[in-house]
């Protein structure tokens, strides 16, 4: 889904916060190791995915690197629920006014938009370059137009049907309209009963149930098999509600026992309805409520490359797929359009390389400063 599916997640889950499980404080090393692994997985899913036919790297690959690289898009399910997780995480001390709900939302642009714009702008002089001086092929369907680019820049593509100019940022529009329903419900919430107020921010378990769990369930049972509803954060409702969920039972907001009746509805439905993307949700929401209860936020999945990974993964997602086809296509011509299998796999290894550097760069280049004026404004604005 993009923060992230995304990582069109918070800089503010690398910060230090309270363990709820009563250890000191401490960074959520784990969720940082899964956003990696989810974002990689997804990066070697769409270079493995679409190699050029007829796919010669197969020829000298086992079969289980095919089964298993072909189902690496699964981390997108995981980046959903994480995003639903920090987000809960992150509105916990905040007390929703129309002031601090532009403020929350354009902290959200100014972190997330830049690496997405500069993205776009990547695509654009890369389609210039395939198509005018190298005759290769574009990496995007149909022509281009103002609209389509504008559509694009303003997270609006999908919403206006418009055919996306890259693989993967669908997962950031979506990411932008949760941010809108997330922060607008906790401020609903927190008016609902008469607990809440700028000292206490905090809404009721009883005000969150009311309005974050109707949706999710419709989200579940209805929103979530229509394809009409693909542009739109309510199909996918479900999936951050899971991660929000999971964040109010550790942090004690709501009770286990609302967490276990949304695990139940969840694997009833399941069962009722086999869908694989709920389920991974259903997973992904499990495995991060055993980790943060047994108090392994901060320790497991901590190791130096998996951070590594964490910290660039939102980069890492954005700028893959166009990184990978401009390189696979000149990998092919370069090989006479007719690769041996050594050949094939040397390219495809080229092209996750190429795109773990560009995700490096990005990030030090665009999504780090991005992040910091983010972190200025929120604090400017508590000054304030």
């Amino acid at each position: 889904m993009a923060d992230d599916p995304q990582r069109q997640l918070d800089a503010e889950n690398a910060t230090r916060v309270a363990s709820t499980t009563d250890h000191p404080p401490a960074r959520f090393a784990f969720l940082d190791g899964l956003r990696g692994l989810a974002a990689l997985g997804i990066a070697l899913y769409h270079i493995w995915r679409y190699e050029p036919l007829p796919y010669p790297a197969m020829n000298c690959l086992p079969w289980i690197v095919d089964w298993v690289l072909l189902r690496s898009w699964v981390g997108v399910q995981f980046l959903l629920v994480l995003s639903g997780f920090v987000i809960a995480f992150t509105l916990r001390d905040t007390w929703v006014t129309p002031r601090e709900l532009a403020s929350f939302l354009g902290r959200r642009i100014v972190r997330l938009g830049p690496p997405y714009w500069a993205t776009l702008a990547f695509v654009l002089v890369l389609h210039l370059v395939n198509v005018t001086w190298w005759n290769l092929p574009p990496s995007f369907e149909e022509p281009l137009t103002s609209g389509r680019v504008l559509a694009h820049t303003a997270f609006h593509q999908d919403v206006l049907e418009e055919t996306p100019l890259s693989a993967a940022i669908w997962t950031v529009c979506i990411e932008m309209q949760f941010y809108v329903v997330s922060v607008l419900g906790w401020g609903i919430a927190q008016r609902l009963r008469g607990r809440s107020d700028r000292q206490s921010p905090k809404p009721s378990a009883t005000a969150l149930m009311l309005v974050f769990a109707p949706l999710a369930l419709v989200s579940l049972v209805y929103w979530n098999r229509l394809d009409s509803t693909e542009p739109w954060v309510i199909h996918f409702l479900c999936s951050f509600f899971l991660g929000m969920v999971t964040w109010w039972t550790l942090d004690r907001t709501v009770s286990p026992l609302v967490f276990v009746v949304s695990i139940v509805v969840v694997a009833g439905h399941l069962a009722y309805q086999w869908k694989l993307e709920n389920a991974l949700a259903l997973t992904a929401a499990l495995l991060i409520f055993v980790v943060g209860r047994s108090g392994h936020f901060h320790d497991w999945l901590n190791g130096r490359w998996l951070q590594y990974l964490g910290r660039i993964s939102y980069s890492l997602y954005l700028i893959h797929y166009p990184v990978s086809h401009y390189l696979m296509w000149v990998g092919w011509r370069w090989c006479d359009d007719a690769p041996t299998p050594v050949q094939s796999s040397l390219i495809l290894l080229t092209c996750l390389l190429a795109s773990l550097a560009a995700g490096h760069l990005l990030y030090v280049g665009v999504e780090l400063p991005a992040g910091r004026w983010s972190a200025w404004l929120k604090a400017r604005r508590s000054v304030v």
